[in-house]
């Protein structure tokens, strides 16, 4: 069993708890289940945490469509929002990643979960069931209903989503459709080069429904204004993603009256043109990812020590303890960090890592997160 945690707090605003929590070895499913679960519990105690300031759950596990009906009764009453993606855990068959708020009141709204503090209102939207079948019509569908979620309380995607993930069934085949139709649906709404896009991570990642190639989890901000998010690039390594016909930021921070959010999009061994480095090494490639993140980190008064939680995602398994050791020798052993199964876009990225960083460089000219 192992449970990771860490924290953050201000004497102004909330304290702000991450966990990863792991269990391999079991029986089966429902013990495993049952372990992680028990582990979590008995951390949220030690931490002065509960239940009831849970933001988000998000379980990885390693074969969806047979284990989501045995995990379903167990969270069914959780406050938090809830994701659940098939993304196999290293040596185990299910991982829990949790980020809590103590100080938040947590509701449930229709398909979502906010966030509300005094200052903000956090929205945490997936859609659990789409109308349409292909990897293009369902993003396209995903995005359209996030949309329409954010109109009806007086927001958009443009100005008040802040983080998405896109989870894709088969991500050698079906990613280009993916690709396409976040394209059109920016281009419709006002999202280009010149202005903005949306800090992201697009990985292999399947729903319980096998017809079901997109599933997509977002972060949306009501209350945040003009100047308070800044797009993080670090042109001298890695290019823009335009350059190979995407369109994502490569992270986003978030600035608060006491602190400052860092989303860090899924980032691989590439470089300033675009191209995948250190092909077939993947311990190379893991030391240019870290470069990478740090120097996106670094272009806005961030650091690697800052970052609070990540999930590493390998194309081949079988890299999880070389690279999960070489990881957590840079951001330190006690991060939160789950090591999943979930190819990259490109089959010659052999490793990318999406991550959070809180760190105190905060803007007074903006509410504080409380």
């Amino acid at each position: 069993m192992s449970v990771k945690h860490s924290e953050f707090s201000t004497s102004a605003g909330i304290t702000e708890h991450f966990f990863a929590v792991t269990c391999g070895g079991g029986y089966d499913f429902a013990a495993e289940m049952a372990a992680v679960m028990a582990e979590y519990r008995e951390a949220l105690k030690q931490y002065s945490c509960s239940a009831a300031d849970g933001v988000l759950m998000r379980f990885h596990l390693s074969d969806v469509t047979n284990q989501l009906p045995v995990l379903q009764p167990v969270i069914s009453g959780e406050s938090a929002f809830i994701s659940v993606v098939g993304q196999p855990p290293a040596g185990a068959r299910i991982a829990l990643e949790a980020w809590h708020w103590c100080g938040a009141e947590i509701s449930r709204q229709g398909d979502a979960v906010a966030a509300k503090l005094q200052n903000y209102t956090a929205y945490w939207f997936n859609v659990p069931a789409l109308e349409t079948s292909g990897s293009a019509a369902q993003t396209g569908e995903e995005f359209i209903r996030l949309q329409k979620f954010l109109n009806l309380r007086n927001c958009n995607v443009a100005d008040n989503t802040v983080r998405t993930w896109l989870y894709c069934r088969d991500v050698d085949n079906n990613y280009a459709g993916l690709v396409t139709a976040r394209n059109e649906f920016f281009a419709r709404n006002g999202l280009t080069a010149d202005t903005h896009f949306i800090a992201s991570t697009g990985i292999e990642g399947q729903m319980a429904a096998v017809s079901r190639l997109v599933g997509m989890d977002s972060l949306n901000y009501a209350g945040i204004v003009p100047g308070q998010m800044i797009y993080l690039s670090a042109p001298e390594m890695l290019s823009p993603t335009t350059l190979y016909g995407v369109s994502f930021e490569r992270g986003t921070r978030l600035v608060f009256g006491d602190r400052s959010h860092y989303f860090i999009s899924g980032t691989a061994s590439i470089d300033k043109e675009g191209k995948v480095l250190y092909p077939g090494d993947v311990r190379a490639q893991t030391g240019r990812m870290l470069n990478n993140i740090e120097a996106l980190l670094a272009s806005s008064d961030g650091k690697i020590s800052d970052i609070r939680w990540g999930t590493l995602y390998l194309r081949d398994i079988a890299d999880s303890e070389a690279v999960t050791a070489i990881v957590r020798a840079r951001l330190g052993e006690n991060i939160p960090l789950v090591t999943v199964k979930a190819p990259v876009c490109r089959p010659a990225w052999l490793v990318e890592l999406e991550c959070v960083a809180v760190n105190g460089a905060g803007n007074e000219q903006f509410p504080v997160l409380r």
